[in-house]
């Protein structure tokens, strides 16, 4: 392989250099964000996830992708759904597990360290032990992070900053179906957001909806109505 690259899109096929993947979640699978995991009943459905997002990758000559936050979710949030939870604990949880399933499917994970950072976060990552690859925007980021303690290797869309290009062997053997695997996910993050509230927020926690949900597919709305009425139970974790 020649050169670096970093992409916004997943190609038909290339393999003509070092391919790292950097585009929203939801944008590989649809609906399914950031948030719409870190708010599932369900944490250990988000390493399966990255896993079956990785398998497919690696079939298309993806070596690396950019993916989760080092920030957490506040009301004054203006891209909501790229956080995972309120919490630096379930931040640092959806992390691992994602990271987890990224590396067993051959894909190189890369942790976008761009933006806003949560320091409880990386304080949280230190007191486990966990040091994963970060994406940052320059040096004076990754010194950033390097003077929190945070000692581990570093890239941008230069290329690595503090480590080199790394190119898993192997591939999963596993198989799943994405689509089953994303109505699952989505099936289990249907929450309650002002229990005196009405309606059905669709992608916005800072409604003053009583429920939200992460998809407008109709099963699902039938599903976040039942909820609503109290017909059904909520299945997801609260926002706030």
């Amino acid at each position: 392989m020649i050169g670096w690259k970093v992409i916004d899109f997943v190609p038909i096929l290339y393999k003509e250099s070092y391919t790292v993947l950097d585009t929203k979640m939801q944008k590989i699978v649809r609906d399914i964000s950031n948030l719409c995991i870190g708010v599932n009943s369900n944490l250990e459905l988000s390493r399966d996830f990255a896993e079956a997002v990785g398998i497919q990758l690696k079939r298309l000559g993806i070596n690396a992708i950019v993916y989760g936050t080092l920030d957490t979710l506040n009301k004054d949030d203006k891209n909501p759904l790229d956080r995972f939870s309120t919490s630096p604990y379930i931040t640092v949880k959806m992390l691992e597990l994602m990271g987890e399933g990224f590396a067993n499917a051959g894909i190189y994970p890369i942790v976008d360290g761009r933006g806003e950072i949560d320091e409880k976060v990386i304080e949280t990552l230190i007191s486990r032990k966990i040091y994963l690859p970060v994406y940052v925007e320059d040096k004076e980021k990754m010194e950033y992070l390097k003077n929190l303690g945070y000692n581990t290797a570093f890239y941008s869309e230069e290329g690595p900053l503090y480590g080199k290009e790394i190119t898993f062997s192997w591939a999963s053997e596993k198989s799943y179906d994405i689509e089953k695997l994303r109505e699952k996910i989505l099936k289990g993050s249907i929450v309650i957001l002002n229990p005196e509230g009405h309606g059905v927020s669709i992608n916005d926690p800072k409604s003053d909806a009583k429920v939200l949900v992460f998809s407008t597919d109709a099963w699902l709305l039938e599903l976040a109505k039942g909820v609503e009425s109290g017909e059904n139970p909520a299945t997801g974790r609260r926002v706030w």
